[in-house]
């Protein structure tokens, strides 16, 4: 009788382990899910608040790290979400290599994070790896087609590989359909990519609409 009663025990145990187990990753995943929509909230808002290059951005921007290096030491640290996340942390700081080697391994956990691709792409672009750095920004475009802060940073891509034609197509689609705060950059690197393909009178035109939106290369 005892041996039974046991045994009831044990598959209750077994069971109740179970569900658990099955439980966690959905678990985690929204844990980590709050965790990556909060950060990415305060680091916007830190770019937002703080002027570029001055000690309350760095100060704002290391407040913002430092809670996320806390939740990857929970659950979230083998989520390639939080890793590309703390990869473009890295990049607003100018720790270039550093950004890259956390896009990398974001990429192996999940080679269709977009933001790990746009992360390695920015990455590598910043070190003049143009060719590398455009393919994955093309990547991050095709995992989010309406991610229209993401189009400039293609725009400039394709700037910077010369292909004048794709940067002033992708420069007009961020500039039409994107949000207000983007179209100054996105107009300044069209004039960039018409400068490349000898439109002059265009190119002019772009960098006096970029001012009028007040954009300061």
């Amino acid at each position: 009788m005892l041996t039974k009663r046991l045994s009831i025990i044990t598959i209750m145990f077994i069971a109740i382990v179970a569900v658990l187990f099955i439980n966690i990753p959905s678990t985690q995943a929204t844990d980590c899910a709050s965790i990556i929509s909060s950060t990415n909230n305060d680091h916007k808002q830190a770019l937002k608040n703080h002027p570029s290059g001055t000690d309350s951005l760095l100060t704002a921007l290391y407040k913002v790290e430092d809670a996320l290096f806390d939740a990857m030491k929970g659950k979230c640290s083998d989520n390639s979400a939080v890793v590309s996340t703390m990869g473009e942390l890295q990049l607003s700081l100018g720790q270039i290599p550093i950004a890259q080697l956390y896009a990398i391994k974001a990429l192996e956990m999940d080679n269709e994070n977009w933001q790990a691709h746009y992360v390695f792409g920015s990455a590598l672009n910043l070190q003049k790896k143009y060719t590398k750095g455009l393919k994955h920004l093309q990547r991050a475009s095709e995992l989010q087609p309406d991610n229209h802060s993401l189009l400039v940073n293609l725009c400039s891509s394709y700037e910077k590989n010369k292909q004048y034609p794709e940067a002033i197509k992708t420069c007009s689609t961020a500039i039409e359909k994107g949000p207000y705060d983007i179209r100054g950059a996105a107009h300044y690197i069209r004039a960039q990519a018409y400068k490349g393909n000898n439109e002059i009178t265009l190119a002019e035109r772009d960098i006096e609409l970029a001012k009028e939106f007040g954009f300061k290369p």
